[in-house]
């Protein structure tokens, strides 16, 4: 058995659900809980999460470059 952490809050599963009992979630297994989700998961079958999937970062989208919104051709005439 390894030790991998899986790192949920850069996963695009990862909810913040707000409730002060149960702060953390993951909206692909439909739970929340006081733990982190891949904590949860490991000590509920056994296996490391294997759902991970790392979210793009809006800065490291290769399409999307910083807006001016000043420019003119942003609003009519």
């Amino acid at each position: 058995m390894e030790n991998n952490r899986i790192p949920c809050m850069r996963c695009i599963h990862y909810q913040v659900t707000f409730d002060p009992q149960a702060p953390r979630g993951c909206k692909l297994y439909q739970f929340k809980s006081a733990t982190m989700p891949s904590v949860l998961v490991r000590q509920s079958t056994g296996h490391d999460c294997n759902s991970f999937e790392e979210k793009i970062k809006r800065n490291e989208e290769p399409d999307d470059k910083a807006k001016d919104f000043n420019d003119p051709k942003y609003w009519g005439n």
